[in-house]
């Protein structure tokens, strides 16, 4: 199987965790897998990692010229299956790759794209994305549920879409002891359309109404809006409120998992998600989590069940539903507990095995039809 994604570098998010959680039990179950990405600084060209193969192309953006060259030369009809996974932006694997194909859509791109580019870049992608994306409607895709709302706005057939869940090890992510004083946390890639800016702000009102409230920032990101996000701490004067923890994919995962478990409430102010993988990862850990109503993460919360869902920019409803929290122990428990038992909906053994199954279907209506 060759998977096809921009992943895998320096700075992975949930879509990259998911894949490789998915893959390395392809990989246990007696499948090979060659995933092939963008390259980083001081990234070794081919990799082995935990039975993955894994071949950098290019970098950041020059993979998705450089890959169909790549393919060409090197993968063309050595593959069962390929696997174009679209975080955003698509190799335009229909184009060029002759084995069977399946689309695997995180997200779209439009909402994220006005927070990270200039307004008429933006502009131009949204209204190119579903002319796009019709390239892919008469593959199998796999997406998550609230993305397939997306898929079929656009145009695309919902019959070929298919849904799954990302999955919590439950070995590693179970609760722990709580912090014996407010703790609130993001976790996840420092981009701002993750809104870690709404949540800084919050942080001035948070502190005022909950005295002795400290947030913590983990993940790594975007240098320049990193930066801002430290001045907008300064500026705000909440130095002593507001702490940031660089941890990476492979690295410090334990000390990440100790803070979800410390923490009393994850907060997650993104514009849009593929899934919320942070957010059932801080369930497991008896975390529950305030989330904007946006795709993605309104799949992964239950409205004052898990969690709270409160309006996406909205900075003085991210506060009032996170000091209501912090103050209400009685709700926060009953959240907590309903957060934990949510989270045992997530398994990645039942995601590989559901995965797997679409793309044997995939190779089985797609294969008799390949040109030769």
């Amino acid at each position: 199987m060759n998977g096809m994604d921009e992943g895998m570098r320096k700075e992975p998010g949930g879509a990259e965790k998911a894949t490789y959680e998915i893959a390395r039990r392809w990989v246990l179950s007696g499948h090979k897998v060659h995933w092939i990405c963008g390259g980083f600084s001081r990234g070794r060209k081919v990799e082995n990692i935990d039975g993955i193969t894994v071949t950098r192309v290019g970098g950041k953006y020059s993979v998705y010229g450089l890959l169909p060259l790549y393919y060409l030369a090197k993968l063309r009809r050595s593959s069962d299956v390929v696997i174009d996974e679209i975080n955003t932006v698509p190799f335009f694997s229909v184009l060029f790759a002759k084995e069977p194909k399946v689309a695997l859509i995180h997200q779209l791109a439009a909402d994220v794209l006005f927070e990270e580019l200039p307004w008429i870049q933006a502009k131009f992608w949204s209204l190119m994305e579903p002319r796009v994306l019709s390239l892919y409607k008469g593959l199998p895709i796999i997406s998550s549920e609230s993305t397939k709302d997306d898929l079929a706005r656009i145009g695309l057939p919902r019959s070929n879409i298919h849904t799954i869940n990302y999955g919590v090890d439950k070995l590693l992510y179970k609760p722990g002891e709580k912090s014996p004083t407010p703790l609130v946390i993001y976790l996840g890639r420092v981009r701002r359309f993750k809104g870690v800016h709404y949540l800084i702000r919050a942080m001035r009102r948070i502190v005022q109404d909950v005295p002795g409230t400290k947030a913590s920032i983990v993940g790594k990101g975007e240098p320049t809006y990193e930066l801002e996000l430290r001045q907008l701490v300064v500026g705000l004067k909440l130095t002593k409120d507001v702490g940031f923890h660089e941890f990476g994919f492979r690295d410090s995962s334990m000390q990440k998992i100790k803070l979800l478990q410390k923490a009393w409430v994850l907060v997650f102010p993104s514009i849009r998600e593929g899934f919320g993988l942070t957010v059932v990862e801080a369930n497991a850990c008896g975390t529950p989590a305030v989330v904007t109503n946006v795709p993605g993460l309104r799949s992964t919360v239950k409205n004052n069940e898990t969690g709270l869902l409160v309006p996406p920019r909205d900075v003085d409803a991210l506060a009032e539903a996170v000091i209501m929290l912090l103050k209400d122990e009685t709700l926060r428990a009953r959240l907590s507990t309903s957060a934990l038992q949510w989270s045992r909906n997530f398994d990645w053994d039942r995601t590989a095995d559901q995965t797997l199954s679409i793309l044997r279907s995939a190779i089985d209506s797609q294969g008799s039809r390949q040109v030769s």
